[in-house]
């Protein structure tokens, strides 16, 4: 008993400060090696697995605590403008008026509140897309399942956050999005089969597809999120 309530109050602890807790690590765990279970579970609405929506944005949570140690969103953003095309810097120096530190400032602002927002709202599209793969799935599985390949891409992408600080991987940085969309369709090739796809070569061109797909409405929501945030900031700066 008393090793039960020590494990509670980890858990809670744990749940407190990241949004996770065991079963929510058991359930990344799974999506990463064991895909098929975690889909199999959704698709028959059982409560084996944290619901991949709230995971994501337990991996998001852990995300902005990681981005803060470098300044958060406005911290990133400078890094990516420091280590990238000079052009691009001085482009934002002059939309900013010279007010470029607190012009970042309320850009950082609104892409940490808008992106787990738009990026959520923008990857639930994909449900239409698994509901032609799996016509006999509910709309909640097929929520969950997505959600479920966005956590997995997104937890490889964490991994992946030293690339867009530190100048030394400036020159591989344009690899990060190809092993995100990497682990998209090892994720959905892995759980497809029995729930998604009935053969091999399906789960294949199924899995290209998707992973093709939901990496666009990633980059879509985030082509959205940076007008929205860019408008945000100037209006919060106001006149020069």
């Amino acid at each position: 008993m008393a090793d039960q309530n020590k494990r509670e109050e980890l858990s809670g602890a744990v749940e407190d400060a990241f949004g996770f807790n065991f079963r929510s690590l058991k359930t990344l765990a799974h999506l990463l090696f064991a895909p098929n279970r975690v889909f199999k579970s959704y698709a028959a609405r059982e409560r084996d697995y944290t619901p991949a929506i709230r995971l994501w944005f337990g991996l998001i949570g852990v995300q902005v605590l990681v981005s803060a140690l470098w300044g958060g969103w406005a911290g990133l953003m400078r890094r990516q403008l420091e280590n990238g095309d000079p052009a691009v810097g001085e482009m934002y120096a002059q939309i900013s008026g010279g007010r470029l530190d607190a012009f970042l400032a309320h850009y950082g602002d609104a892409m940490g509140v808008g992106q787990p927002l738009l990026v959520a709202g923008f990857t639930s599209l994909s449900v239409f897309l698994l509901g032609w793969f799996g016509r006999g799935l509910s709309w909640s599985a097929r929520l969950n399942i997505a959600m479920g390949v966005l956590a997995a891409g997104s937890f490889v992408g964490l991994l992946l956050m030293p690339t867009l600080i530190f100048p030394q991987f400036a020159q591989i940085g344009w690899a990060a999005p190809l092993v995100v969309v990497l682990a998209y369709f090892l994720t959905f090739l892995r759980g497809a089969p029995g729930v998604l796809a009935d053969t091999a070569g399906g789960a294949w061109i199924k899995a290209f597809v998707y992973a093709l797909v939901l990496m666009a409405l990633v980059l879509l929501a985030g082509i959205v999120l940076s007008i929205v945030a860019t408008v945000y900031a100037l209006f919060r700066l106001g006149p020069a």
